[in-house]
């Protein structure tokens, strides 16, 4: 018999690693796709996914049997790729004010950084990555992960009311950057 989330995590706050493993794998695709769909690349979005669970192993001893495994995560996960996009595009300003712009501007950084595999991917990763990335967040927690609004809000400490604003705004905006207008 599989062990629930709660008595696994009551299991972990001793130390058991098995428990740690079982956690582990019950959850870490989930968390991952999530990652990946706010921060849009694989190798970050695995960073962070590992980060997410050392987080959980740390946090494990102080761990509350009334709270649902999976918002935690979630809301660690949302936070750590908020925070993780807001530092690469700090480095990445940095990185363009001094060599790119120097090397020959923005249009040949935007050429190489754009590869032309599959137009609607790459269009639809484009236009996501012109989200803010709350909107991204939100998308992300409804549309991949099918949350209802309310278990949204919990993960990303907002009222249900500014998620669903925020699911409005992003819908929105994801059509302009898609070329489909208001």
């Amino acid at each position: 018999m599989l062990d629930d989330d709660v008595s696994l995590m009551r299991r972990l706050a001793s130390g058991d690693q098995q428990a740690f493993t079982c956690l582990l794998e019950r959850h870490s695709k989930l968390v991952l796709n999530v990652l990946y769909r706010i921060v849009l690349s694989r190798d970050d979005a695995e960073d962070l996914c590992q980060e997410v669970f050392e987080r959980l192993w740390v946090n494990a001893p102080q761990w509350r049997d009334d709270a649902k495994i999976t918002t935690w995560l979630y809301r660690v996960a949302n936070n750590l790729a908020i925070n993780f996009r807001q530092r690469v595009q700090q480095r990445y300003v940095l990185d363009l004010d001094e060599s790119s712009l120097a090397e020959g501007g923005v249009d040949e950084l935007a050429a190489a950084s754009s590869p032309a595999d599959d137009i609607a991917d790459q269009s639809l990763v484009q236009a996501l990555a012109r989200l803010p990335e709350n909107q991204r967040a939100v998308l992300a927690f409804r549309f991949y992960r099918d949350l209802p609004v309310k278990d949204i809000a919990e993960i990303m400490g907002l009222s249900a009311k500014a998620v669903e604003s925020l699911l409005g705004r992003a819908k929105t905006q994801l059509r302009q950057n898609l070329g489909g207008g208001e």
